[in-house]
């Protein structure tokens, strides 16, 4: 039988990013396209993840709100989430860490260095 495999889900907007982040995380992982609040949110409705990814620059969306929504909601708060981010401002790291956020990973993704985060993540 084989072992289960973690379940993330990958909340970006922008295609490539998508496309990029579900590759590099699909040989390891079970990986839940969100390129929505909306898709994702219904996602949760469905499945509680092991981990979530989520883009702060979408176009669509607020990202802090979205952790605020997700935290609010007592079967969503132990999720753990790592935002993704080209913005490397202390500004944007405290107030995500402010609502939350597990940790950072800095866009264009490093596939060893979201590997290690993630595992770090899932291993606490």
């Amino acid at each position: 039988m084989e072992p289960t495999r973690s379940r993330i889900v990958l909340v970006v907007e922008n295609a490539t990013n998508l496309s990029i982040g579900r590759n590099l995380l699909k040989p390891y992982y079970e990986v839940y396209p969100a390129p929505s609040e909306e898709r994702f949110f219904e996602i949760l409705e469905n499945m509680i993840p092991d981990l979530v990814l989520l883009d702060i620059e979408m176009p669509e969306m607020n990202a802090f709100e979205t952790m605020k929504r997700m935290k609010d909601d007592e079967r969503f708060r132990n999720i753990p989430v790592i935002f993704l981010t080209s913005k490397t401002d202390e500004r944007t790291e405290v107030e995500g860490f402010g609502l939350g956020a597990a940790d950072f990973l800095t866009k264009p993704f490093s596939g060893p260095l979201m590997q290690r985060r993630i595992a770090n993540q899932l291993l606490n």
